[in-house]
């Protein structure tokens, strides 16, 4: 079981870390992840465009675990908190619990995140209303 275990923890080091091509290559090509209520993302490019815009919008994530269950050599449920830090430096933490299938040479066939990322979006969003350069009413001509 240690080997399970030392998978999770580096493939979750690469995902902290924001590594997607090393994230990408734990995926089979037609691997699905799936994050939240999102649709799912299928095969490598579309993960890569899920995994690159959350690594726009971040500055950095963390897993906290807070019990990891192995079901099988296959399928894996994970629960943490993770820590998400946005670009203007909030950081928000949600609950987690993920499900991980392996096929039979360890590579991720599906991912599934579940999570309520809604406070991650807010705080994303307030940061975009308050980053935006000038006011509407900066553009008002005065008579």
């Amino acid at each position: 079981m240690s080997d399970m275990s030392d998978w999770i923890d580096s493939f979750y080091a690469d995902v902290d870390a924001q590594l997607t091509e090393r994230v990408l290559d734990r995926f089979t090509t037609d691997g699905e992840l799936v994050f939240g209520n999102n649709p799912p993302a299928i095969g490598r490019d579309a993960i890569r465009e899920v995994l690159e815009n959350l690594r726009a919008a971040l500055s950095g994530m963390r897993h906290e675990w807070c019990n990891r269950w192995t079901v099988d050599q296959k399928t894996l449920v994970l629960e943490a908190r993770v820590h998400y830090t946005t670009r203007g430096g909030t950081e928000v933490v949600l609950p987690c619990a993920t499900v991980v299938d392996r096929d039979s040479s360890g590579l991720i066939t599906s991912l599934r995140i579940h999570i309520d990322a809604a406070p991650l979006f807010a705080a994303l969003d307030a940061e975009s209303v308050t980053a935006q350069p000038e006011s509407v009413a900066s553009h008002e001509v005065s008579g």
